[in-house]
C-alpha cells in the first residue's frame, strides 16, 4: 500500500468522537472502520472516544493481521472484517449501541419502518441478526446474512450496524436508524 493513512485515521477518529457526542455509544463501547484498499483502519478497544488520537486507530488487514497503529484493535474487528469481504461495495461501518435501536434487537426480530423518509433509507424493516457472543465469528456471520445488500442491521442484544460508502454516509444511517426506533416506540405508545 502505498497511500498515507494518517488522514483516513484521522477521519475513523473523527467519526468515533461524533458518534459518541450524538449519543449512539458511551465511553468505548461500538466501533468505528474504513476500508482503504486492502487495510481495514479501526478503532482501538477500549479507549473512550473523547480521548481518541488518530495514531491510536488500528490498521488491520483482512484477515485481522495488525499493520500498524498503537491501540489494539477492538474486538469487533472480525465483523467489520466479515462485512468488508461479503461486500466489496461497502467502505465504512459504524457499529453502535445506540438505547432505542438495542432495545428494539433485544425485542422483536425486526424493527418495523414507520416513516417515509426511513422508508427510503431501509425499507420496510430492518432485520435483526440472530445473537450471538459479542467479538466471534459466529456474531461476524450471523450480521453478514442478515445484513445482506442493505445498508443496516440490528444484533440480537447487542446494538447496531450500518455501512455506507462513506464514514459520513454510514454515520448518518446509525444516527436516522435510532430515530427510526425512536420514532417506532413513539409511535406504539401512542397508539
Amino acid at each position: 500500500m502505498t497511500r498515507s493513512l494518517r488522514p483516513w485515521r484521522e477521519r475513523v477518529a473523527e467519526t468515533a468522537r461524533e458518534m459518541a457526542a450524538r449519543g449512539l455509544v458511551r465511553g468505548s463501547s461500538g466501533n468505528v472502520s474504513v476500508r482503504v484498499d486492502d487495510a481495514v483502519l479501526i478503532t482501538p478497544t477500549h479507549i473512550p472516544y473523547r480521548y481518541l488520537q488518530a495514531r491510536q486507530v488500528v490498521a488491520i488487514d483482512l484477515g485481522g493481521k495488525a499493520l500498524s497503529g498503537s491501540g489494539r484493535p477492538s474486538s469487533e474487528w472480525r465483523l467489520h472484517v466479515a462485512i468488508y469481504r461479503a461486500r466489496p461495495d461497502v467502505r465504512a461501518i459504524v457499529h453502535a449501541h445506540s438505547p432505542y435501536a438495542t432495545a428494539v434487537a433485544v425485542s422483536l426480530p425486526e424493527l418495523p419502518v414507520a416513516h417515509d423518509e426511513g422508508g427510503l433509507l431501509f425499507g420496510r424493516a430492518i432485520p435483526v441478526a440472530r445473537h450471538a457472543p459479542p467479538g466471534t465469528w459466529d456474531l461476524a456471520h450471523a450480521a453478514v446474512a442478515a445484513l445482506g445488500g442493505g445498508n443496516a442491521v440490528l444484533l440480537a442484544r447487542h446494538g447496531t450496524v450500518a455501512v455506507g460508502l462513506t464514514l459520513r454516509q454510514a454515520l448518518a444511517l446509525a444516527e436516522k436508524l435510532e430515530e427510526t426506533a425512536q420514532l417506532f416506540f413513539s409511535s406504539r405508545f401512542l397508539g
